[in-house]
């Protein structure tokens, strides 16, 4: 482990719970988990670590002191932009070009479309622009695509526009010319014009943010980092300033959506890296622990209180897309590619009116008021009510934060809402559970089958507070080899535990057009100036040699093709042998992708991006939980009436306590396993065998 603290300390901030997880040298991990508080992130933050720690016998100011990393993933951003709380922005563009963000490439109604808007386009709508055109100046000034200046620019024309920033209210600046990344100088020239005028406005630049062809995707981006610029800036300095305070030495480490950390000052002037970073830090801490159990093909499946984030990986390798839709508008925003649905334990059922049909999400309860059985004020069903009306969780045992749960007023309900539809109130439960988890399905064999990827190569890893409890139904029909819920009690809080496994990374990337026979001059020119920023910027970080590495890929298409393929860089000197070895790599992973034979050589390659990843190095340590003393049998510690829609009845069921199992314990269902902040359905006809490092491996098809 690299660093001379004992302690890597990872903390995910969820819609409903922010989770902790501390791993010591020896790959132990104590968890914590707390009620998410919108109101003040921070104080959740830092609650966890409170609640994590003391199961160590400690404070949160001594593994503080001892901590080697303090990695965090936040909703943060994300909640801003969909809940559309956010900084008002003034967009400086090329004159002429003001209306790229309301044209959005003519994919207006098809973004982020639902299916049934797709259907029906006389349904369908196009999102406001991402800023009202109030807000967006043009500048004069041109840069063609070869980096050249065709126009200066004209100083004036931005000092105009700022004297109408007062009366526009604005709170940030998003800069994006013409061809900026081709030759950024003059977002920087008006990026310093406007900080003299108005030091403390927080600016975004296209060149910095995203450096890549295409305006609108790339306005677009800057105009989101520069909309929770401020939020953003504010929350991490209100974090970072904690952990000093609570005795942290070394930078607080911001998770990012494409698969790394960053520092928290870099993280302050590119906020939109952590959209979404929670879900990827999951998934990268699978890639991370798959190899130790054998499983380098794996499906990630992560349920909490608010969506369901699905993902997959070969060979521990994650794959990534460089465009990303948000709130209906298409950014160059590169991230692990995850797909979510509304779908969650706060996820509320509703009756469409219309149909008559029950629904369950995409809304939630959240944190607050929550479920109705939290006794917050909730008055909307939840999945999280008819687990419990079930009796999957358990009524006597508090949840994270000491949250005791009311079944008499989940019952009531869910009883009024079944005599809507004609069902019982048991019957109603399972029928919120089964909408849900078919929900989830649809969206794992989206990933898998309609992706090419066939589900019986994989293991499916189910993680987030209340995946274990639903898995056996949402998984049942994929054929996956088999099921794993990473180290038990630990799968509730795996997305903090995957953000601490996290390596340090920063990426530099630039857009280029190389056709093959490919210009090899041009090409050396471009990858060595990426890689002289990488080294530059992990010399700035104090890594030495051996201290990182570099992983360089590009991006290549056949000629006339519009969607590009990754694909890893050959090593060695850049030459006649090196471009026959890129060229062989891209056919490659094309066939991988899309098949074998469905290339088209004699049509040519062309490279269009080249990237520089810089990543430190360090051990991971063997993640493990205690095992508990050995015993012949697993014997229940209780029993209770759960209804199990494979009976059509409720069915007195045994329950086992989660840390008592020892490896290679099994356990036959029906049966309940529960943990202190998860629980485990085993349903019929399914069972459930405890792996010798802690994981819980399902089983199922047990009788078949």
């Amino acid at each position: 482990m690299k660093g001379e603290g004992r302690y890597l300390v990872g903390v995910d901030i969820g819609g409903t719970f922010t989770d902790c997880a501390i791993i010591d040298s020896d790959g132990g991990i104590t968890t914590g988990k707390v009620p998410t508080v919108p109101a003040d992130l921070a104080r959740g933050f830092f609650a966890s670590i409170d609640a994590a720690a003391g199961s160590l016998g400690l404070d949160a100011e001594r593994v503080l002191a001892s901590a080697a990393k303090l990695a965090h993933g936040t909703t943060a951003g994300t909640n801003a932009l969909v809940t559309g709380r956010v900084a008002r922005v003034a967009l400086l563009t090329t004159r002429g070009h003001p209306d790229a963000i309301r044209i959005m490439n003519d994919m207006g109604r098809a973004l982020g479309a639902s299916i049934e808007e797709q259907l029906d386009w006389s349904i369908s709508s196009r999102p406001e622009p991402i800023v009202p055109r109030r807000q967006v100046f043009e500048i004069t000034e041109r840069v063609d695509y070869a980096g050249d200046v065709v126009v200066a620019l004209r100083e004036d024309d931005v000092e105009a526009t700022l004297e109408r920033f007062a009366d526009e209210g604005i709170e940030a600046v998003a800069i994006a010319f013409l061809w900026s990344f081709a030759n950024p100088a003059h977002e920087i020239r008006t990026r310093a014009i406007v900080q003299r005028r108005f030091p403390d406005l927080y600016v975004s630049c296209s060149h910095e943010v995203a450096p890549r062809i295409s305006s609108y995707q790339r306005t677009t981006a800057t105009v989101m980092n520069a909309q929770i610029g401020p939020l953003m800036r504010a929350y991490i300095d209100r974090i970072a300033d904690g952990a000093r305070r609570r005795g942290y030495r070394g930078p607080l480490l911001m998770a990012q959506c494409d698969g790394g950390l960053l520092p928290a000052d870099a993280a302050r002037e590119l906020p939109i890296g952590t959209l979404q970073s929670g879900p990827v830090g999951g998934i990268a801490g699978a890639a991370k622990a798959s190899s130790a159990v054998g499983d380098p093909d794996v499906i990630v499946a992560d349920m909490g209180g608010t969506t369901f984030d699905v993902g997959a990986f070969s060979g521990g390798v994650l794959r990534r897309r460089n465009e990303s839709v948000i709130e209906r508008h298409l950014t160059h925003l590169r991230k692990v590619d995850i797909e979510s649905v509304g779908a969650g334990g706060g996820s509320i059922a509703w009756l469409d009116r219309e149909s008559g049909v029950l629904r369950v999400g995409p809304h939630s309860a959240g944190a607050d008021p929550g479920p109705i059985c939290y006794g917050r004020g909730g008055t909307a069903v939840t999945v999280t009510d008819a687990d419990l009306v079930l009796g999957v969780l358990n009524p006597e045992r508090p949840l994270a934060g000491g949250l005791r749960l009311d079944i008499e007023a989940a019952r009531r309900a869910i009883a009024a809402l079944g005599e809507q539809i004609g069902l019982d109130t048991l019957r109603c439960a399972a029928g919120i559970v089964e909408i849900v988890d078919r929900r989830m399905e649809d969206l794992l064999r989206r990933v898998t089958i309609q992706s090419g990827r066939d589900p019986r190569r994989f293991s499916l890893w189910a993680y987030g507070g209340a995946s274990a409890a639903h898995v056996g139904l949402f998984a049942h029909g994929l054929g996956v080899k088999r099921v794993l819920v990473p180290l038990g009690e630990t799968a509730s809080v795996w997305s903090a535990c995957g953000c601490a496994l996290l390596d340090q990374q920063r990426r530099y990337e630039t857009s280029t057009f190389l056709k093959t026979p490919f210009d090899l001059e041009a090409l050396r020119a471009q990858l060595a100036q990426l890689e002289r920023e990488a080294r530059d910027y992990a010399e700035l970080l104090g890594l030495g040699a051996g201290e990182y590495e570099l992983e360089r890929s590009g991006d290549l298409k056949y000629a006339l093709q519009v969607f590009e393929v990754e694909t890893p860089l050959p090593a060695g000197p850049v030459d006649d042998g090196w471009a026959e070895r890129l060229i062989a790599a891209f056919e490659g992973a094309y066939a991988d992708r899309f098949g074998p034979g469905t290339g088209y050589a004699a049509a040519g390659v062309t490279l269009t991006a080249l990237r520089v990843v810089v990543r430190s190095t360090g051990r991971t340590p063997a993640l493990r939980r205690p095992p508990a003393a050995a015993q012949a049998a697993p014997a229940p510690a209780g029993a209770r009436s759960v209804f199990w829609k494979e009976h059509d009845a409720a069915v007195e069921t045994p329950i086992h306590d989660g840390p008592e199992l020892n490896a290679g314990a099994r356990v036959v269902g029906p049966a309940v396993v529960e943990y202190p902040t998860t629980t485990v359905a085993v349903r019929p006809g399914q069972a459930l065998s405890v792996h010798p490092a802690g994981h819980l491996v399902l089983d199922l098809e047990a009788t078949a």
